[in-house]
């Protein structure tokens, strides 16, 4: 039997990119199997964060944007997105033509989020000119400039010779990450979505959200007003999964021991079964007003990880919600 109400519920997916016993290279394989299948199974984005390890020796890339291209490269329809780019290492103009340019190669399915994270490797802050006591005033002076360098292209050209080809094509979306919307109130001026991570533990209690339905959908009718458009927001999750809660908790604390103390003090992990998880985006979706959500999967492997994403896609029907578009 179909899920009714589950159906305007739309599932992302955020890749990491570490893949348990197996090499860098192996693991780009297996992103892309798990992107394609992710499209297969109807899933409306897929996202690749920016991460710069020092203790993943295995981990496959630092910034996904090769990877992206890859992944565009073999699918047809799912957006694909930057989860999310670290502006503060890159100029505005570097990121901004990467991006258009992705975006027209791939017919509109790229977007770009905009994250302040920085490394951990003081090394690699310093050799991109970002020290640690400027990262927010950086982060904002770079975020204002990707803004303009996007929406403002007539005036850049004619005023300060800035052509980012293709000139006049597609934007691509931009997103804005963060933890909680305050960023989303902060920014309505600026055409942005927002996606929320709750995964980034900065003191938040996953079973009672800070967030509060009646401001969202106050801003949400302001930025209509501004855009004539209303924005995209996405909730974004870390899950561990399997057949029992007993079971995926032990999963949990099993991590939680192997993992480092800033991995423990940072990151939020939701053990569920299928149906909790189901049980939990709908609550959200109501409590909130928001019907898309990201999800992490802490699987190991890429066959876990896989098996994951058909399973969620059948409770959510989503492989029925495509099949109803096209047979429209």
């Amino acid at each position: 039997m179909k899920n009714k109400e589950s159906q305007n519920i739309n599932l992302g997916i955020i890749d990491l990119g570490y893949r348990e016993n197996e090499d860098s290279l192996s693991s780009f394989s297996s992103i892309i199997d798990y992107a394609v299948k992710a499209e297969e199974y109807n899933y409306s984005r897929f996202w690749l964060a920016e991460h710069h390890y020092t203790h993943i020796q295995n981990h496959p890339y630092t910034n996904p944007d090769i990877l992206i291209s890859l992944i565009a490269g073999s699918t047809e329809r799912i957006k694909i997105a930057s989860a999310g780019t670290s502006i503060n290492l890159y100029t505005p103009y570097a990121t901004v033509t990467t991006y258009k340019l992705l975006n027209n190669l791939f017919h509109d399915r790229i977007a770009l989020g905009l994250s302040k994270g920085l490394p951990d490797s003081q090394y690699i802050q310093n050799a991109s000119g970002v020290g640690i006591h400027n990262n927010y005033e950086k982060f904002q002076e770079n975020f204002k400039e990707i803004i303009d360098l996007i929406e403002n292209e007539e005036e850049n050209l004619k005023s300060k010779s800035i052509l980012i080809p293709p000139y006049k094509g597609l934007k691509p979306e931009l997103w804005h990450l963060s933890t909680n919307f305050n960023a989303f109130f902060s920014t309505l001026s600026h055409d942005l979505n927002h996606c929320i991570s709750v995964f980034h533990n900065f003191g938040q209690d996953i079973n009672n959200l800070p967030f509060n339905k009646e401001d969202i959908e106050k801003n949400k009718e302001e930025f209509y007003k501004i855009h004539h458009k209303y924005p995209k927001l996405i909730i974004s999750l870390a899950i561990i999964m399997d057949h029992t809660l007993e079971a995926a908790i032990k999963k949990q604390q099993d991590l939680v021991e192997l993992a480092s103390e800033n991995f423990k003090d940072t990151f939020i992990m939701i053990p569920c079964t299928i149906d909790s998880l189901y049980e939990l985006l709908t609550n959200w979706k109501e409590k909130f007003g928001i019907d898309e959500f990201v999800i992490y999967d802490l699987a190991p492997t890429n066959d876990e990880k896989i098996n994951n994403l058909k399973n969620i896609s059948e409770k959510f029907s989503l492989i029925h919600a495509y099949e109803t578009e096209l047979s429209r």
